[in-house]
């Protein structure tokens, strides 16, 4: 994993920032503050702050401070149908397989709404960071303050943190839905696709079986993609390795989840009478196309385990 420190100025257009400064003490220490406002969302947010270029679509903002080793998004990602968020939004997964070390969970008030309070540490580069996820579900959809920092004491008490929260405000919006809820990544065939709910004849993507398990939860996801319709997802999944690795970018719990092949060409010729099966009780993942090439006489299935789940990187 490597953390970006260096980013592009996004155009001022697509937000609205105030101008005006504000100074205001948080936990004894004054700050001075700069205004953000996009769509339901606003807030205050450290002037030594730096908006800086989006780097995926479930951003609404990201900063860094330039005088620390601090990285911060705001994000927002509608929930699509049938997925029902974690408890206390902690994501876990099995002990060996996660490279953010979950801390510890606590329940706060900010300004009357409820809000999840997650903390993780991950290693990177001999060094140790500190990941606190702030999260709040609101309009069908899921709202997340991730800040990155080696400063481990960072928590909401944090001035850095209250300089945000204290003000933040999300209103009640009636928000566009999305079937849309994540891409796969085949780094060996340098293709990346959208993971979508409502069906398998779209460009640019590749269908969630929705009887199968979402990323993060404790059994087998299912995607399905074309091998020679449409964008042809699939195209080349009979040519990945054991071995292989496939990363799944899940923006509703803001994760990198990465999978590694296990077995390739496993062809599932009764699949129209004997449905493909995802079981519980494993993170797996298995990738299915059409078999043979442009034909649907048969189930071409990929197999997959969870090697890591990690940060989305800043």
């Amino acid at each position: 994993m490597n953390i970006q420190f260096k980013h592009i100025l996004i155009i001022i257009a697509i937000v609205v920032v105030g101008v005006a400064f504000t100074t205001v003490a948080f936990s004894g220490k004054n700050i001075k503050t700069n205004h953000f406002e996009k769509d339901e969302v606003s807030f205050d947010y450290p002037d030594s702050w730096q908006i800086v270029n989006k780097s995926r679509t479930s951003e609404i903002v990201a900063f860094n401070d330039p005088n620390s080793n601090l990285n911060v998004t705001v994000n927002r990602w509608n929930i699509v149908s049938k997925y029902k968020p974690f408890e206390n939004f902690t994501i876990t997964g099995p002990g060996d397989q996660s490279g953010l070390k979950f801390v510890s969970h606590k329940t706060i008030d900010l300004n009357g709404t409820k809000a999840d309070e997650n903390i993780y540490q991950f290693n990177e580069s001999d060094k140790t960071y500190q990941r606190t996820e702030i999260w709040i579900n609101k309009n069908n959809a899921m709202y997340s303050i991730i800040y990155t920092t080696t400063d481990k004491d960072l928590n909401y008490k944090s001035p850095e943190i209250q300089a945000v929260t204290k003000n933040l405000t999300i209103k009640d919006s009636s928000l566009p839905s999305t079937p849309i809820w994540g891409q796969i990544t085949i780094p060996t065939q340098n293709v990346t696709w959208d993971i979508r709910q409502d069906g398998v004849n779209y460009y640019g993507s590749v269908f969630h079986y929705t009887d199968s398990f979402f990323t993060g939860q404790n059994g087998t996801v299912g995607l399905l993609g074309h091998h020679t319709r449409y964008s042809a997802p699939f195209a080349n999944i009979n040519l990945l390795n054991t071995g292989d690795k496939v990363i799944i970018t899940d923006y509703l719990t803001q994760r990198n989840y990465i999978y590694q092949v296990e077995s390739n060409a496993d062809i599932k010729s009764d699949y129209k009478t004997n449905p493909i099966q995802f079981a519980p009780g494993n993170y797996e993942l298995t990738l299915v196309t059409c078999y043979p090439p442009g034909y649907e006489e048969a189930a071409f299935q990929t197999h997959l385990k969870l090697v890591s789940i990690e940060q989305i990187n800043q």
